[in-house]
């Protein structure tokens, strides 16, 4: 961005780096990072009995709820917050405060809204880690009482729009491999597969006990953020690590990712979404 003087802004010498890298990517001045949550919200769905928007703070109670009844797993790991409500106004960005807050806080949550009894029965969380201009799509939840495919597809457009017009160029994902429901959905959306972590995070166990879970873990650049990644022409990996790449770009070859949009969310109604 104009203005920004990287010389000035670092005020620590740096040394020379261990090796010479990007030889096979395009590179870049440094600038000032900046990731901003732009308000998207749906046309009234389903005999318009559902609203996707973001999250206001008269919905955080249902929205928690919603988390704790789809997610409970997730108690006591480093995202425990999403089921408590007091926690919420610290975290995630609030319609209210939308000028301010959607450049701030480090979480949005896309909710789709019951508009008869003004409650949150499906969210989704984004997570920005900014000076990296990565999106993180972390969590997608459903009451179990309004699981159906209308309203999940119109808060994955919300949640996409979002993290699209962010500012991002790189997205990630973890899925749980309990799940497979949203992995089908990551391969049909093109995500390159990454890895399996074994026991990445802490889980809950009913009623009283813990487990480490196993997460699959997913990326995809947007925005030409591809053309800045290094090649493995130019990567040193010793031939476990050359094997298992080889195996993992095989896998994505059959994936495939065709431009920065997914097909259903291409091929949808335009006026299904509004910025207000």
């Amino acid at each position: 961005m104009s203005g920004f003087d990287f010389r000035e802004k670092t005020m620590i010498k740096l040394g020379d780096p261990y090796r010479e890298m990007a030889t096979t990517c395009m590179t870049r001045p440094i600038a000032e990072k900046k990731i901003v949550w732009k308000r998207f919200e749906s046309e009234p769905f389903e005999g318009r009995r559902f609203q996707a928007k973001v999250l206001s703070g008269r919905f955080i109670n249902s929205a928690a709820s919603v988390f704790r009844k789809a997610y409970p797993e997730i108690y006591g790991s480093p995202h425990e917050f999403v089921l408590m409500p007091e926690r919420y106004k610290e975290h995630i960005a609030l319609d209210e405060n939308w000028e301010e807050e959607s450049r701030k806080k480090v979480y949005c949550m896309p909710v789709v809204v019951e508009l008869e009894t003004d409650r949150v029965v499906a969210a989704t969380m984004l997570t920005k880690i900014e000076k990296n201009l990565q999106v993180e799509f972390t969590f997608a939840a459903t009451h179990p009482n309004y699981r159906n495919k209308k309203i999940m597809q119109n808060l994955r457009a919300i949640t996409w729009k979002t993290a699209l017009s962010s500012g991002a160029e790189y997205f990630t994902t973890f899925i749980e491999t309990w799940h497979d429901i949203t992995q089908k959905w990551c391969i049909k959306d093109g995500w390159q597969v990454a890895g399996i972590f074994p026991g990445n995070f802490v889980r809950w166990k009913k009623p009283d006990q813990e487990y480490r879970g196993c997460t699959i873990h997913c990326y995809r650049f947007v925005r030409n953020g591809e053309a800045y990644a290094t090649k493995p022409d130019e990567w040193s990996l010793t031939p476990e690590f050359r094997e298992l790449w080889e195996a993992i770009e095989r896998i994505n070859k059959k994936i495939g990712q065709k431009g920065d949009i997914p097909p259903w969310l291409a091929k949808m109604e335009p006026s299904l979404l509004k910025d207000p």
